[in-house]
Parts: C-alpha cells; sequence; structure tokens
C-alpha cells in the first residue's frame, strides 16, 4: 500500500501564518504539520508516500526531499492548475502503479490508527472507506451519515443544524482501492466528497466509513491551530514529540537553549538556540521556535513565537502568534487572539488589540494602538537612519545582509577609487558588521582603511587628517544586542540630513554601482592610525595647566582603554585607570562590565586617596564622560557643563535649543557669545564646526571640542577638564567651582505627549500658524516662545524625529508652580491639534 499526502492548500483561513509559507508547513510544537502525518505514516509501515503540491511546492520538497531522513521513499506530483481532491491524485497516478492507495492530508493532525482502517477496509470488502470522527460542532464540516455496519448511505455538505443527523465527519483519510481512481477523470477539477464519492454512492459502490476515536483536528482557522498547539503539548495526540531534550514530563528544550530551565513551567517547549533572559518569563502552553531572544522583563503566556524572533524588554505576548523573524520592540503588546505575519516590526510601546492580523513585512509605529487588521498598509515610517545613526538590533534588524546594503548604498554615493576609514569597538557583532561593510565598500570601487579596534576619536580624526575621504565606526549600542553604525563626512562631521537622504535612496532603490576587474577596492590597514591622533592630542595640549596632573578614569571595558597608556604618557598625565581594555583581540558584549553608580563609587573613593584633580567614568563608545570633583563627589552632567564654560571662558558655544537659557548668561559673563543649534548630538556638532566654536554640549556627559574634533571624544574633554580644574586647589579645584551651581543648572521642565505620525505635520503647520507672526518666536527647531525680556523663560514645542512624540519644554525661573502652569497651558494646545485629526 502506498499514501498520498495531500498537500496543495493555500490555508487562506490561516493568514498571515500562511501567508509565506504552504499551509502543510505550519509548526505545531515546532515540527511542521506535514512531518507529524509523514512519521504516523512510517509508524503503520506505510513508507512510499506520493506528496501533491501545488502553492509554493519548493518549500515542502526542499524540507523534505527524497524522504530518507525519515526513512521513508518520497515522490511529488505538482499542478499547474487546480484538479480538485481527487483530481491532484488521479495527476499522482504514474506514481502508485495501480496499487491501494491511502489519501491523507498534509495540513490536518491525527494520532488516527491507520491498522485498524485497514483491517477495517478488508473486513468489509470496501473500495474506498472514509475515515470519520464525531466532533461537537459539525456545521463547517461533510456530515456522513452511515448504517451500523458502518455502509455510507448519504452526504451532507456543510449543513445546517436543522440538517445535522449526525455528527461524524469527513476528516480527508481515505483508503481507495485501485478501481475507485480509475472512475476520476483525467483533466478537469474534481472532487472526493462533492463529486466522486455520491457517485459512487449513487452507484451502489461498497463505500464505507470507519470512526476513529484517536485525536483528529483539522487546522483551518487561526483558533484551530492554537488548539492544536495546547492539545499536542497537553499530550492528547500520541507519537507527537516536540523537539529538543525532555526535562521533565511536559517540559522541552532545545539544544544551545540559555535559559533557567527550573523556572520553566510546563507544558512548554524552547527551541534551539533560544535565550532567555533574566525576569523575562514563559508561561505553559507557549511554544519558542528557534533562535528567538525573549529579553528581560518581557513575557509569554499562551503564544506561539516562531523562528528568529526577537522580543524586546518589558514586551508582553498574550495568547498571540508571532511569525518568523520578527521584532517586537520594548513594551509592546500582542494580545488576546492577535496574529502577526513574518518579519513584522512593532514599534516600541504599540499595542496590537485582540483578534487583530497583521500581514508580513509590516511596520507598526511606536506607540500605535492598532485595533484593525494590517493586510497592505504599513503604520511605521521607517528611514535607514535615527538621529543620524543607523542602529538596529544585531541579527533582528541589522542582519549582514542589511549592513552589506547599506554598505552598497554609502559607497555608491561615493566616487569610485575614494577611501573610507573603517573601526570598530571589541563586539563579536561590531566585527561581524565591519567585515561585511568592508567587503560592500569594495564591491562598489571604493578603498577601505581598516583601522580594526580603536574608538570613534580615531576614525575620525584618520578622515579629518585626509587620510580618507569618508569614515563609519561600528559599535555596541546601549542594549548589547544593539548595533551602532555611525558615519563621518569628510570634514570628520557627522553624515548630514541631505546625505543620509541620498544613501536612504539608493537604499530602497537597490541600485548599487558595481566594480569589476582592476575597479574592485583595495583593503588597506595603516601603520600609525592611533599614533597620529596621540600626536594631535599633543598638539592640542597646554603642557603648563595639565603636564604633572594626575586623574583617576574607568573606560568602562570600552576600547579606548587601548590608547590609554599611550595617550596619558605622552601628555605627561598621571593617571590612575581603573578599568581599561587590554586586549584588541577579545570580544566582549559592548555593556558596562559594572554599573555607572558603582564605577562612579569606585573612582569618587580613588580620587582624594591620590589626591587628583578629579575622576572620570568613560562610556563605553569613548565619547561620555561623567565627572566626579576632587573630593570624590558626583558632578552632574549639565552641572559639569556650567563648570568647564565657567572655567574655559569660550569664545563662542553652541548648545542644544531646549538646554536652559542660564548657560547662555554664563558664556555671556566670560566676555563670549552662545548660539543655539535644533536638537540632537549631530546637529550640535555641525553647527559648532561651522561656526567654529570652543566648546559644545548637550548636558548629557558628551561635550564637544571642534577644534580639535567636530564630535564629543573622552580625551580631549579630559585634557580640557585638566585646564580647567588640573590646579587643583582654592577656586580652581572643581569642587569649589560646582559649589556655585548646587546639584543641577537652570530650571528646564519637560512633558512627553504620544503624537501620531500622521498628526505632526497638523501639528506644526498649526503652531507655525498660530505663532508664526510673533517676531519673538523662533521656529529653528520645532516653535520656542520667549514669555519675558531677556529669554530667561520660554516654551519650546518640539516634535520627536525619530518617534511618534511631541515634547513641550519650559523654563520659567526658580517658580516650579509657574513652569507647572506653563507646561499645562502649552502641552493642552499641543494635545487639541493632535486631537483635531
Amino acid at each position: 500500500m502506498k499514501a498520498v499526502i495531500m498537500a496543495g492548500g493555500q490555508g487562506t483561513r490561516l493568514r498571515p501564518l500562511t501567508s509565506n509559507q504552504p499551509k502543510p508547513m505550519i509548526p505545531i510544537v515546532g515540527v511542521p504539520c506535514m512531518e507529524h502525518i509523514v512519521t504516523l505514516l512510517k509508524r503503520h509501515g506505510i513508507e512510499e508516500i506520493v506528496v501533491t503540491l501545488q502553492f509554493m511546492p519548493d518549500e515542502i520538497r526542499d524540507y523534505f526531499g527524497d524522504g530518507s531522513e525519515w526513512g521513508v521513499s518520497m515522490s511529488y506530483s505538482v499542478e499547474d492548475a487546480p484538479a480538485g481532491t481527487a483530481g491532484s491524485v488521479k495527476l499522482a497516478e504514474e506514481h502508485l502503479k495501480g496499487e491501494r492507495v491511502l489519501v491523507i492530508s498534509g495540513d490536518a493532525l491525527t494520532d488516527c490508527d491507520l491498522g485498524a482502517v485497514l483491517a477495517f477496509h478488508e473486513e468489509r470488502k470496501a473500495e474506498a472507506t472514509m475515515v470519520l470522527k464525531s466532533v461537537e460542532n459539525p456545521l463547517e464540516f461533510g456530515v456522513v451519515i452511515t448504517e451500523g455496519d458502518g455502509r455510507i448511505v448519504r452526504f451532507l455538505e456543510k449543513p445546517t443544524w436543522g440538517q445535522v443527523f449526525s455528527d461524524t465527519v469527513n476528516t480527508g483519510i481515505y483508503l481507495l482501492e485501485p478501481s475507485v481512481l480509475e472512475e476520476i477523470p483525467a483533466e478537469g477539477e474534481y472532487d472526493f466528497s462533492k463529486e466522486l464519492f455520491p457517485r459512487l454512492l449513487d452507484a451502489g459502490r461498497p463505500l464505507y466509513g470507519y470512526v476513529t476515536e484517536e485525536y483528529w483536528e483539522d487546522i483551518g482557522t487561526l483558533e484551530q491551530y492554537m488548539k492544536a498547539q495546547r492539545d499536542v503539548l497537553d499530550g492528547r495526540m500520541r507519537g507527537a514529540r516536540p523537539p529538543g531534550t525532555r526535562l521533565r514530563e511536559n517540559v522541552y528544550v532545545g539544544a544551545r537553549a540559555q535559559v533557567d530551565d527550573e523556572a520553566l513551567e510546563g507544558p512548554v517547549v524552547i527551541g534551539e538556540n533560544v535565550r532567555v533572559d533574566e525576569g523575562a518569563r514563559v508561561s505553559p502552553y507557549s511554544v519558542i521556535g528557534d533562535n528567538v531572544v525573549v529579553a528581560s522583563g518581557a513575557s509569554v503566556e499562551r503564544s506561539v513565537v516562531a523562528e528568529g524572533t526577537y522580543v524586546g524588554e518589558g514586551a508582553e505576548i498574550l495568547d498571540a502568534l508571532v511569525g518568523r523573524n520578527s521584532y517586537i520592540q520594548e513594551r509592546a503588546r500582542i494580545l488576546e487572539r492577535s496574529a502577526l505575519g513574518d518579519d513584522v516590526i512593532v514599534g516600541e510601546g504599540a499595542t496590537i488589540a485582540p483578534e487583530v492580523k497583521v500581514f508580513p513585512h509590516k511596520t507598526v509605529e511606536s506607540g500605535a494602538n492598532v485595533t484593525q487588521s494590517l493586510i497592505y498598509e504599513t503604520m511605521g515610517l521607517r528611514t535607514v537612519f535615527k538621529g543620524g545613526i543607523v542602529q538596529g538590533k544585531f541579527n533582528v534588524d541589522l542582519t549582514p545582509e542589511f549592513v552589506v546594503r547599506l554598505a552598497s548604498s554609502v559607497g555608491t554615493e561615493l566616487d569610485p577609487g575614494e577611501i573610507v576609514s573603517l573601526g570598530r569597538d571589541s563586539t563579536r557583532s561590531a566585527q561581524v558588521a565591519k567585515r561585511h561593510m568592508s567587503g560592500a565598500l569594495m564591491a562598489t570601487g571604493v578603498n577601505v582603511r581598516d583601522l580594526r579596534a580603536v574608538h570613534a576619536g580615531v576614525v575620525r580624526h584618520d578622515v579629518l587628517a585626509g587620510k580618507s575621504s569618508a569614515g563609519a565606526h561600528m559599535r555596541a549600542g546601549e542594549d548589547p544586542d544593539d548595533v551602532e553604525i555611525l558615519f563621518f563626512s569628510s570634514d570628520a562631521t557627522p553624515m548630514s540630513e541631505a546625505e543620509q537622504r541620498s544613501v536612504e535612496k539608493v537604499f530602497v532603490r537597490e541600485e548599487y554601482r558595481r566594480a569589476h576587474g582592476p575597479d574592485v577596492g583595495e583593503l588597506i590597514y595603516p601603520g600609525r592610525a592611533v599614533e597620529q591622533y596621540v600626536e594631535r592630542l599633543e598638539s592640542a595640549q597646554k603642557e603648563t595647566k595639565t603636564r604633572g596632573a594626575t586623574v583617576v578614569v574607568d573606560f568602562s571595558g570600552g576600547v579606548a582603554g587601548l590608547v590609554a597608556s599611550r595617550v596619558f604618557a605622552r601628555l605627561g598625565i598621571g593617571a590612575v585607570v581603573v578599568e581599561g581594555f587590554t586586549n584588541a583581540n577579545a570580544s566582549t558584549t559592548g555593556a558596562r562590565r559594572t554599573s555607572l553608580t558603582d564605577a562612579l563609587d569606585r573612582v569618587g573613593r580613588i580620587v582624594p586617596t591620590v589626591g587628583a584633580a578629579f575622576g572620570a567614568v568613560v562610556g563605553p563608545t569613548g565619547e561620555d564622560v561623567q565627572f566626579v570633583d576632587d573630593q570624590g563627589e558626583f558632578v552632574p552632567p549639565d552641572v559639569m557643563l556650567a563648570c568647564l564654560i565657567s572655567r574655559l571662558r569660550p569664545r563662542k558655544a553652541v548648545l542644544p535649543i531646549s538646554l536652559s537659557s542660564g548657560y547662555d548668561d554664563l558664556v555671556r559673563e566670560g566676555g563670549g557669545a552662545a548660539q543655539r543649534s535644533r536638537a540632537g548630538l549631530g546637529n550640535v556638532a555641525l553647527k559648532a564646526a561651522r561656526e567654529g566654536a570652543d566648546v559644545a554640549g548637550l548636558a548629557d556627559g558628551r561635550f564637544v571640542f571642534p577644534a580639535f574634533l567636530p564630535a564629543p571624544d573622552c580625551f580631549i574633554t579630559l585634557l580640557r577638564a585638566l585646564e580647567a580644574f588640573g590646579g587643583g586647589d582654592g577656586d580652581g579645584a572643581l569642587s569649589s567651582v560646582r559649589g556655585r551651581f548646587g546639584e543641577s543648572f537652570g530650571s528646564v521642565e519637560r512633558r512627553r505627549l504620544e503624537c501620531p505620525w500622521a498628526a505632526k505635520g497638523r501639528v506644526m503647520r498649526g503652531l507655525a500658524e498660530r505663532f508664526g507672526g510673533d517676531p519673538d518666536a523662533i521656529l529653528t527647531d520645532g516653535v520656542k516662545l520667549n514669555l519675558e525680556d531677556g529669554g530667561s523663560s520660554w516654551v519650546l514645542m518640539l516634535p520627536d524625529p525619530d518617534n511618534p512624540l511631541f515634547y513641550v519644554y519650559a523654563e520659567t525661573g526658580a517658580d516650579g508652580e509657574n513652569a507647572d502652569r506653563v507646561l499645562d497651558e502649552y502641552a493642552g494646545l499641543v494635545e487639541g491639534l493632535i486631537r483635531e485629526g
């Protein structure tokens, strides 16, 4: 006896689960549905199998091959046009050689006793035996009415309750003699239940129904699919063992999974190479596919999460289905009976309401509340750059393939033969990104200077020194799973918005330049890039104020620590390096080895002991610096910016539009002038470089000294801080200077408002119409209004460029109640404009 597995169905009612895969390949506890059927056939000694295919046939053929992995022999019959259930079996007749045939569906789940079916068939001398199943609700199935001995007397297709004289339904499993196949026309569409069996019944042929007591579930809807998962987890289907190691009665964990298995409560299936972080929760009746990450604080309850998906921190998936290679960002919520297709991105804080379907390749914007299914449209505005940086979860949305496309786009915008300097931090993900970027750039005819493991300042210096016409640095983000890629223009400033848009155009169109033969770019390993960076630092040093001074520095394990000993020795600075970086070839996670609070506390204890001018904790990126004073006390970054301005007395300073007006007063006290830029580090750095400013800062620990580099760099920051406070005694000590400003600087208050992307333009237009005629209104970035002469009291209404948010800032001096009143007034105005849509 041979078997025919019918595997041509599209599964339209199962979309979006079946949008990118044939119905027989949908996974049941981590195993394709059809594989359960193949295993069932093998268990009953049926080893010659013909599979009928139509929708996405290669998906099935590539997975099962010749069947040898399952101990069976498999051949395939592909329908070019729909032939019906019986017609598809007729097309496969050449593989059957006149033998008895068992026909079974590849997209239903069963543990039917096929041996008992065969015995029943032979005992009744039947030509055709249908396997029947008693179900609670037969309305969606074909009802079959039989006599006491099982002989079929009537068929009812999709009956009403008034016609339900039996609850036994057709399971789609048939045992057929060769004579039955002869009754099927060779051409055209022909169906078993609608045409062939009624015809045999009318002719009085021996047609019987075998009622199985074993498990059978038609997987025709998403609800039935989820029920089938739970049934298998509960052990209701014999022979269906989930993959992985069985730790306890119903807890299965795949190879290389990183999970606290003692915390798992069954029934649950965890696939191979899954990572469930500490603090994450996977509840019973959940199935987690291979290569899934469930980040800290996330919860998965009674849900199926398909392979390659990333579930962000604090995200919640409740009784839902998530497709392959999706990205559920931080604090997103996927609620009951909702279903996501493959490659879906759900933005931070977004909610997918119950029973909503999101079809493949859709992006849901951050903060969105999706209450209707997304089939054709998208609710996200995805750009490649965010805040001037390309960033994302490594191997989730920032994959090696993505990096190749990105680098190809950048290379296409450069002239053939130009040179790009590349560097990276010590993380493995950054190493992977840099290797792919190097190859893709060279393929466009661009040469690459590989600076290897260095902090971004070395790459920027290499570009500024004229060694290359552009640069890029790859590093881990604040989340160790993130990768950030920074791009620099020919003057080492961040890539401009116009340049970003040009790259994005090429990226979207995928119209890349390709180099051939001798035009392929060259890979260069320069020898003195770091030494030249140190030499430039030495030339920027004011020796009389810094040489011989002592500092305590913690580099947080970042690659900036690689050059620390050379820098401090060359500059004649006594440095106690608490935590540096000793091996460029070792890989790290990218995260701080200790928390910032612990690092500051440790540095603070050492500073007074060694008589240091101050202590500093440098972030892993080598850009941000947090300070403790000479007494070992933490100096908040907004206060530190005020201290530096007060002591350095800059001729010109550039500050973002959202900072306190008190900084302008400090600059004026020193005889200088302050200029305001648009918000964001890239905008501040670009304006500071263009205006030739002495200093710029964001009051968050990132300080820019454009005469050295048009971007934050920890070593020039430490050097300038030593010039300001290196004397260490009296009024010049950092502890004395910070005493003037207290624990915070200025009195800026901020309110965050949810604002859908579609409403941003309307809000900005409404604000411009209302305040555009005000001569004191500043429309540089958002709308800023001076509330009194001198600018010490003001309000700023500013849209977030990368998220569906709007911010309202206000400063009214020391009167906190007045600041709250102003915030209430203008936040209410913005909220009213948002609601107008």
